[in-house]
């Protein structure tokens, strides 16, 4: 028999975290070129001294150590990727560019802001200098044995270049779960049909593909079905050999057609694990599991589905080793008394308005299911089920949807 239960969002995640094992997809090893926004299968450990030389910060002069002003011999230049063959005696001096290497026998580096050249041979040393000041020491980045990177980082740019500086032109990162989204509803129409009187174009797959993606999910698969219970049911079986992930828009709830729940029940090996969520908007959300593969029900309006899959699917991937991006998160002040549902956490869509004074959030309305909801709404504040209201002129957390 179909129901929704006002489980806590809480006990919704922990069900997800404890029921789901941890990296099901496995390991792939890719170039350095394709890593970008991957997750980091294993810690990185340095293998290698970096910088593998002293090196100067500065343009400048290498010196012996000495901390009065002094006037030294120019005996040579250094270029950049060589090293001089000469080692500093005292009252001589080298010119360093940036990144130079440092001749053996200098104790330091003397900016060339801190010289002047008496003789083309001659340097006039204006200050002492610190003890190896402005070098850059073998080893000073990483070293052998050292955790550079910790798995399941998220690889961004300045990742890659940590890694190609150790020299890796490949490296191992989890392999991206796949995932099947299924849109259902009779009055659906793909992009590329006519619409007719009473008929909408499905959006959900659109926006779902898109979250999915910058979670770092592979869509292998979207669809939209009409409200035939074995037309669902035979593609719920196909996508759980295709997929580690399905996702069913629409059909979650307890209507004449909502026939997610009861095709949970026949369908996923282990049942469904959960059955309605104490949240706004998003209350007939389902958990299934098959095997080891989450399948989740999604309510159809649009508004619901993005603030569902980002909080249920974002827990499975973490729960999976990846890392999630959050939505970005700033204090504002409500312009307006906002209430949560009765019984159930509100994530009340706003439109923010930067000022002088700080950030404005204005709450957008609209009945349940339209579209406005979103394009009017820069993010959103949550309002929990208790005490249920927060006031005008309060200063609370808003999330903009990044």
């Amino acid at each position: 028999m179909k129901k929704i239960d006002l489980n806590p969002i809480d006990h919704v995640l922990s069900v997800v975290r404890t029921a789901f094992d941890n990296n099901v997809c496995g390991t792939a090893c890719i170039g350095l070129e394709e890593a970008s926004n991957r997750i980091l299968a294993d810690d990185l450990i340095s293998d290698a001294f970096v910088p593998e030389f002293p090196k100067s910060t500065v343009d400048g002069y290498a010196v012996k150590f000495n901390k009065k002003p002094c006037q030294c011999t120019l005996v040579g230049k250094v270029d950049m990727g060589e090293a001089l063959d000469i080692e500093l005696k005292e009252n001589t001096c080298v010119y360093v560019p940036t990144g130079g290497v440092i001749p053996k026998g200098a104790d330091t580096m003397v900016m060339i802001e801190d010289t002047c050249m008496l003789t083309p041979t001659v340097v006039q040393f204006n200050k002492g200098a610190d003890h190896r000041a402005f070098i850059i020491e073998i080893g000073d980045d990483m070293k052998p044995g050292q955790l550079v990177l910790k798995k399941g980082t998220r690889l961004k740019p300045q990742h890659i270049g940590v890694l190609a500086s150790l020299g890796k032109q490949r490296v191992q990162v989890l392999k991206k779960p796949k995932i099947c989204l299924i849109s259902t509803g009779d009055e659906l129409i793909t992009l590329d049909e006519r619409l007719s009187y009473g008929q909408s174009r499905e959006i959900n797959g659109y926006t779902l593909t898109a979250i999915a993606e910058e979670m770092g999910l592979e869509v292998v698969n979207r669809c939209v079905l009409k409200d035939d219970y074995a037309l669902i049911k035979a593609e719920i079986e196909l996508a759980l050999k295709m997929a580690d992930l399905v996702v069913i828009s629409g059909g979650s709830s307890v209507g004449e057609k909502d026939y997610t729940y009861d095709l949970l029940c026949e369908t996923a090996s282990e049942g469904v694990l959960i059955s309605g969520m104490a949240i706004k908007p998003g209350k007939p959300t389902l958990v299934a599991k098959h095997l080891n593969k989450p399948i989740i029900g999604l309510p159809g309006h649009p508004v619901s589905a993005i603030v569902v899959f980002k909080l249920i699917v974002g827990e499975i991937m973490k729960t999976w080793g990846h890392e999630v991006k959050k939505d970005h998160k700033v204090m504002v002040k409500l312009t307006k008394d906002i209430y949560a549902a009765e019984g159930r956490d509100t994530y009340q869509m706003m439109s923010f308005e930067e000022t002088a004074e700080g950030i404005l959030a204005h709450p957008t309305s609209g009945k349940s299911g339209m579209i406005t909801l979103l394009s009017q709404s820069d993010g959103y504040v949550i309002i929990p089920r208790s005490p249920g209201v927060i006031k005008k002129e309060m200063v609370v957390e808003g999330y903009y949807l990044d």
